[in-house]
């Protein structure tokens, strides 16, 4: 592990139970996952790289809710306030992650008036739990969720007027970026940003070509991909100050049997390369951070 986190006693950890700024953030996102037969030894693979203004880094941080299940988040960091959370894992070993509908015009976005994401990670343990509870949506702003556990992975999307729809599969890939893919709604939002189809483009060739089973390296070479420039690729980084890029990779292998592995990367342009690598066991939710 190049960096380490600061180990954190619960007294400390239970001052991270503070309140976070909703406003939202613009997120161009890449977000990808495998299940079953096409991951090494089965189980789940899972992720996502942050893009966004380097004006705003990314943070890991353990929180511990007054009621609910403990997890681990990826928060973009402004002004010393954190923004919501935009990748976290609970001690179920439940994984969510997003990207930001960018095709919605801003006004439509930013109708949403709570942090879903924040509310499966306390509230939930399956991916079955999470669809069978879709109501949770119903207050959630326009944006693409992608959620797994050991068995399964599916991707979500909310539309501006709380459409939804779903694909979910415990023997195969899904993938995503920041337009909307699914028939139910892309008659609706047929708004394609150049970057998210080129992004969704080459992920989709990266699966298709790539020979299985997939591992974690595999999955890492994946978010490090450049193909497609500095504004169009999966790795973003960025033709000019004021474009987007990628500041974090997130990964998350679930196995069959045993605790999940977690690899994080975070960049910025004035800053150190950080990366982690942690297995989330029992001791690691019992005792902090390590």
């Amino acid at each position: 592990m190049s960096d380490r986190i600061t180990k954190l006693s619960f007294f400390v950890i239970s001052l991270l139970i503070f309140f976070i700024a909703k406003g939202l953030t613009v997120q161009a996102c890449t977000l990808w996952a495998a299940a079953g037969e096409y991951i090494q030894d089965g189980g789940v693979l899972i992720a996502k790289n942050h893009d966004k203004e380097s004006n705003q880094p990314d943070e890991m941080r353990l929180i511990i809710p007054k009621n609910g299940f403990s997890y681990l988040g990826l928060f973009p960091v402004k002004e010393k306030k954190l923004h919501n959370i935009v990748a976290g894992i609970n001690e179920r070993g439940l994984v969510v992650i997003n990207a930001t509908a960018s095709t919605v015009p801003h006004k439509e976005r930013n109708t949403g008036t709570e942090d879903t994401h924040e509310k499966i990670l306390t509230s939930f343990e399956s991916v079955d739990t999470v669809l069978e509870n879709q109501s949770i949506f119903a207050k959630s702003h326009p944006t693409f969720y992608m959620i797994a556990d050991k068995l399964k992975i599916a991707v979500i999307e909310i539309g501006p007027r709380g459409e939804i729809a779903v694909k979910v599969t415990g023997k195969g890939v899904l993938f995503h970026t920041n337009h909307y893919i699914d028939e139910k709604l892309l008659n609706a939002y047929k708004k394609v940003d150049e970057s998210s189809e080129i992004r969704l483009n080459r992920i989709q060739y990266l699966f298709t070509t790539h020979p299985s089973p997939l591992t974690m390296e595999d999955f890492i070479v994946f978010s490090e991909d450049r193909n497609d420039a500095p504004d169009n690729s999966i790795w973003r980084t960025d033709s000019t100050s004021k474009k987007e890029r990628t500041m974090a990779s997130w990964i998350v292998y679930i196995p069959k049997d045993g605790s999940p592995e977690l690899y994080v990367k975070l960049t910025h342009p004035k800053k150190p390369e950080k990366t982690y690598s942690l297995k989330l066991d029992t001791s690691f939710w019992t005792e902090g951070l390590e």
